[in-house]
């Protein structure tokens, strides 16, 4: 599939990718470094089968028991990955399903302590420093995928960040877009550019999205096509990125522990040269991985699941409850550990239960056919 300067096609595993393209890319994906709110999980819980069930059974009853009500908003969950673990899972598969070099960029929420961190590393040092920069506008919040910050300014550009968003100005984002772009190895791209954050509603973000685009389009070098994002959504990037006349790069948002559904292939060998692929050649080679065209909700499920499950977990986070925060009687957030036995990890258990349930091999079947139809995966 050709959008433009862009083309999209599904992953085969007859073909020799080597004979074409020297490196897959792997863009956007998160690790332990990402916090990861739970003020919309209500509505996203309504929709499921069963879960919905269960969770408002559990709230009530701890409403009733203790007389607390779980603050969604300012509970928090954070990926099971570390760094290093994100690394080799993005490359292994690039490696493995592609017989490729791989290039990773994790970028997590506001944050860049994933790639200082590999950089430190003799075997990850030339890793780009890149974050997911949530950027307030207008009524919404849009994300920013800044990929291969200058490692020695890296931190002031957070700094800088970190204050447009204590302060959003329309002319600040001007300027810091502007130097942004003035950086030769730097790639932004607008994240899933038609999630609605805020709720807004379709025609209110969509309008929000134009305004944003007329303003500051000319700062960005792509728009991404998303591995946890629906199929309208995604041919909807592709008709924008036509109209706007910007390339389409592939974001495979992990969170979990699946790899990225969506890579890029190039023939660069360097980040810094694929960057220069992207903003002066405006040439984008997207290719969608098998676990694209699964059904999306059984696979937010699953990638649920990894969250409430114990991991690998480097750094002593191997434990589910080691890695959701909720507030404690001062507001600070503690972990779930510090609530062993009571009834809000009984909620939790609860919850995992029934996550477990539905996306178990026995069920799983049953459960894609009869309530997780409809929107599908791929284009």
């Amino acid at each position: 599939m050709d959008s433009g300067p862009t083309h999209v096609l599904k992953f085969s595993k007859a073909q020799d990718y080597a004979k074409e393209f020297r490196t897959g890319v792997s863009l956007h994906s998160h690790t332990m470094h990402s916090r990861e709110y739970l003020g919309r999980l209500p509505g996203y819980i309504s929709r499921i089968p069963i879960v919905n069930y269960i969770i408002e059974r559990e709230v009530g009853r701890m409403h009733l028991y203790t007389g607390r009500c779980l603050n969604f908003k300012a509970t928090y969950w954070t990926p099971p990955l570390s760094a290093r673990e994100a690394f080799e899972l993005e490359g292994g598969q690039i490696s493995s399903k592609l017989g490729l070099k791989p290039l990773v960029s994790l970028s997590d929420h506001d944050n860049i302590e994933a790639g200082l961190h590999l950089r430190m590393l003799e075997e990850t040092a030339d890793v780009p420093v890149s974050v997911e920069w949530s950027v307030p506008f207008d009524r919404t919040v849009f994300h920013l995928g800044i990929h291969n910050l200058p490692p020695a300014s890296a931190n002031d550009w957070m700094a800088e960040f970190e204050r447009f968003t204590a302060k959003p100005s329309s002319r600040r984002l001007r300027e810091l877009l502007r130097d942004l772009n003035a950086e030769p190895s730097v790639l932004v791209i607008l994240n899933h550019p038609y999630w609605d954050a805020e709720n807004t509603g379709a025609v209110g973000h969509r309008e929000i999205l134009s305004n944003f685009l007329q303003k500051y389009g000319s700062f960005l070098h792509a728009l991404e096509l998303n591995g946890l994002r629906s199929q309208r959504e995604n041919k909807q990037v592709l008709e924008l990125a036509r109209a706007v006349n910007l390339p389409v790069i592939s974001g495979g948002d992990r969170h979990g522990c699946e790899p990225n559904a969506t890579l890029n292939l190039t023939s660069a060998t360097t980040f810094t040269d694929f960057v220069d692929e992207i903003r002066r050649e405006r040439r984008s080679n997207i290719v969608l991985m098998p676990q694209f065209f699964e059904p999306l909700r059984l696979r937010l499920l699953e990638n649920t699941l990894h969250v409430l499950n114990d991991g690998p977990g480097e750094f002593g986070r191997g434990l589910w409850m080691s890695r959701i925060f909720i507030p404690g009687e001062d507001g600070s957030p503690r972990p779930l550990s510090d609530f062993a036995g009571t009834r809000v990890h009984r909620f939790v258990d609860k919850f995992r239960w029934a996550m477990g349930l539905l996306t178990s091999p026995q069920l799983r079947p049953a459960i894609r056919l009869t309530f997780l139809g409809g929107e599908e995966g791929g284009l």
